[in-house]
């Protein structure tokens, strides 16, 4: 841990002030949205964590002026660096990895390995960098098992099939090196586990690293979850001037150091729908009966799970028709007096919001 404390403040004592500031801002991408066949491979491939349904891949963005370059991300005594969930990191059991290492472009078809979770400065696969979606020009290098291929719009265009794009371009993607980081890092390595925290360390890429698109985006980590998404960065960058860098916090500002605010996010809760099927709307976490529905409507927690859960029901209109807390692992509504229509149902537990619709007969 010295010896990376050490690097990190040689690398940090190099800032100058530059006339102009390097960093547009953080951007959040959402990737990709999991769906029953993905959730299915995963655990036939030994996943420790399951891919849930609904799951939000979150891509994270340095976007830059031209000339700028990622050096590293660090956290240090005075500037925390978390990347955090409210449930637990997805991490592909084949092909994933904690940091970016060169992964073939093989083997990131392969399963999963498309939506791991990990961090990275560009690098993506062997020779492909990451890039936003709506910037990829050369569509998609597929999936081999044929998953992957969920088309949520809530995801922006899809990663796989005829007119996916899959965030990837080519370029020279650098192995970063981890420093001052032992097992903090396990969480995106088969370990469960939703938190990264460290105050005395860094990923950094030796000479820097920019985006291979114009606009100048470079991806800092991908990272994939059924709960609710956030973090607190900091960054150093390379100047277009040789020897000059710029230091940028989440807070709390230094002498010669800048404060982006953001540099801290929170995602909403995901939305993930049940899916309906012979009177029965369900997903791994619920389900719901009947539907249509006359006089009742059953709602049970699967695995007779007992946690909180807040429940709103809502007409087409949306106007909210009954709100109620409950800890059991069935529910049962009177719907006796509804009129007849169409209805929803949104459950809160554990960060995430599963939605039910419903016909009242």
């Amino acid at each position: 841990m010295k010896k990376g404390l050490l690097f990190i403040s040689a690398l940090l004592a190099s800032t100058i002030a530059f006339s102009q500031v390097g960093l547009e801002g953080i951007v959040v991408e959402k990737y990709y949205v999991s769906d029953a066949a993905d959730s299915t491979d995963a655990g036939d491939n030994g996943a420790m964590y399951p891919l849930h349904l609904g799951s939000v891949t979150y891509r994270v963005y340095a976007n830059l002026l031209p000339g700028y370059k990622v050096i590293q991300l660090f956290g240090s005594p005075q500037h925390t660096m978390n990347v955090n969930t409210t449930t637990a990191f997805y991490n592909d059991p084949n092909y994933g990895f904690k940091v970016y290492q060169g992964t073939s472009v093989n083997n990131t078809k392969k399963n999963t390995t498309l939506i791991d979770s990990y961090f990275t400065i560009g690098g993506v696969a062997n020779g492909l960098c990451g890039v936003l979606k709506t910037e990829d020009t050369d569509g998609t290098i597929g999936n081999n098992q044929g998953i992957l291929a969920n088309n949520d719009a809530l995801a922006g265009l899809p990663i796989t099939g005829i007119d996916g794009v899959d965030g990837l371009m080519p370029g020279t993607p650098i192995l970063p090196n981890v420093l001052g980081i032992t097992t903090e890092l396990d969480i995106f390595d088969q370990s469960v586990g939703n938190d990264f925290t460290t105050n005395g360390a860094a990923i950094a890429a030796l000479g820097g690293m920019e985006g291979v698109t114009p606009s100048n985006h470079v991806l800092l980590g991908q990272f994939t979850t059924d709960g609710v998404f956030s973090f607190r960065l900091n960054l150093q960058l390379s100047t277009p001037v040789a020897g000059e860098s710029q230091i940028f916090v989440a807070d709390s500002a230094l002498t010669g150091e800048f404060v982006d605010s953001t540099l801290i996010y929170t995602s909403l809760p995901p939305v993930i729908d049940l899916v309906e099927a012979n009177g029965v709307v369900s997903d791994v976490d619920f389900s719901a009966y009947p539907n249509p529905c006359d006089n009742q409507l059953t709602i049970v927690q699967s695995n007779n799970q007992v946690d909180k859960v807040s429940m709103r029901l809502m007409d087409l209109t949306g106007r909210v028709v009954m709100n109620d807390v409950y800890w059991s692992s069935k529910r049962t509504i009177d719907t006796t007096n509804l009129p007849s229509g169409f209805y929803t149902v949104m459950l809160e537990r554990k960060g995430q919001i599963h939605s039910v619709k419903f016909v009242k007969k």
